[in-house]
């Protein structure tokens, strides 16, 4: 196979986690050195305060190649989101994967994203690649298979039907995980020209910006999984709950406008507040302790369900 530009820019977005990073760029330089393919390698880094740039430095020195590899600093720490998006914007590929600092990856998985970029780049916005979940504690795996498929999938041009039921049967966390999605950097930057983030939902955008692309622009999803997800140690777990209560299922109700179905967006809704009591529930321990009313655990009981049928309302009436 012969390119005239890059193909594809591998970007790893870091920040104060050089000991994952220095796996992470020798997983990529490894994945990359067989083929005679034009990939290159972008490091952001988020204005880390470890030894993230001795890391960088080592491998630069290492490869002797700043084509190949290139690293970017920010001045200051702008944030997951935003630095993800700076990283899309300093790569020079057709496509750019964004690369979590710690997701294991497989080492075939390069070669693959790059030859279905060879067969189907002119029609597809993005590439979505199947998945294991494993848990950050113990390693054992939570979900084997994210998507229960056996071949893979494509839907050109325009994929909001398959993505409408991909959704609708196992929810947007594939789309919600940036190291599960290689897109097409010129319809990425349009897109996100029309789109741009808001500050409310900012940590949701990707999965916006993922399920977005692919359903106007169309999709290959690879069902061979290549990739794992790690739980439990996300950079954002602190805020896990205003994004997981709040901002995902905010963010789903402007999926409708970009082509995905009602009933897509009510399955992802419905898994997003399924641990939450329902309003039967309520008067049960309500009928047990007259008190519960008082308790903080009702409050933000109240807080979620009610957020939740005004988000069905809006659903209703869109």
């Amino acid at each position: 196979m012969t390119y005239v530009s890059k193909v594809l820019s591998l970007v790893i977005p870091t920040y104060n986690r050089a000991i994952y990073l220095d796996k992470q760029i020798a997983w990529a330089i490894e994945s990359t050195s067989s083929l005679d393919l034009p990939v290159e390698i972008v490091i952001c880094d988020n204005a880390s305060t470890d030894h993230t740039v001795v890391i960088c430095d080592k491998w630069k020195k290492k490869i002797g190649d700043d084509e190949k590899i290139k690293f970017f600093r920010n001045t200051e720490n702008v944030g997951l989101v935003k630095n993800c998006l700076l990283g899309i914007e300093r790569a020079t590929a057709e496509f750019v994967w964004l690369i979590g600092d710690d997701d294991p990856i497989d080492i075939a998985a390069v070669e693959k994203v790059v030859k279905v970029i060879a067969k189907h780049s002119g029609d597809t916005a993005m590439i979505h690649l199947n998945h294991r979940c494993v848990s950050g504690i113990d390693d054992s795996i939570i979900i084997p298979k994210f998507y229960a498929v056996d071949a893979d999938g494509y839907a050109p041009n325009n994929g909001n039907s398959y993505i409408s039921n991909l959704l609708e049967h196992h929810h947007t966390g594939g789309f919600m995980f940036i190291t599960a999605n290689v897109i097409n950097r010129k319809k990425t930057l349009e897109f996100i020209k029309r789109h741009p983030p808001e500050e409310d939902t900012l940590l949701a955008y990707p999965m916006f910006l993922n399920v977005g692309l692919a359903s106007t622009g169309g999709i290959y999803l690879i069902s061979e999984c290549l990739v794992d997800c790690v739980y439990h140690q996300s950079s954002w777990s602190d805020r896990f709950a205003h994004v997981y209560f709040y901002e995902v299922p905010k963010t789903l109700i402007k999926l409708h406008s970009l082509g995905i179905s009602k009933r897509a967006i009510s399955f992802c809704l419905n898994f997003q507040f399924k641990d939450i009591y329902s309003a039967r529930d309520i008067i049960y321990k309500v009928r047990k302790n007259a008190l519960y009313f008082t308790k903080p655990e009702f409050k933000s009981w109240l807080d979620k369900w009610a957020f939740k049928q005004k988000l069905r309302w809006q659903m209703l009436y869109q």
